[in-house]
């Protein structure tokens, strides 16, 4: 039986499957994958939180969840500050 010897430098390329299809199966635990061409159209990478809903129409919807972190509120509020001069501040204050 021959051994295959991977050689140093050489590089995987990831090969396009063919027959992809956007459908799941349910399985006996009540778990779906994702495909991945959905996942990656949508954003949701490995280790995100998602909610899932049921809309008006009776379809279910998922939606990446945004994770309140306190840098994300220097991105989100940040326009509060243009202008801020933090050493001016500190120099105006009674000491």
């Amino acid at each position: 039986m021959a051994v295959k010897v991977k050689t140093k430098g050489e590089k995987k390329v990831k090969a396009v499957r063919r027959g992809r299809q956007s459908t799941s199966k349910l399985s006996t635990k009540n778990q779906l994958t994702v495909p991945v061409d959905i996942l990656r159209q949508v954003g949701i990478t490995a280790g995100d939180q998602v909610e899932f809903s049921v809309n008006d129409a009776g379809f279910i919807e998922i939606k990446a969840v945004e994770v309140n972190n306190l840098m994300g509120l220097s991105e989100k509020y940040g326009y509060l500050f243009k202008g801020f001069d933090l050493a001016k501040e500190r120099q105006s204050w009674n000491r």
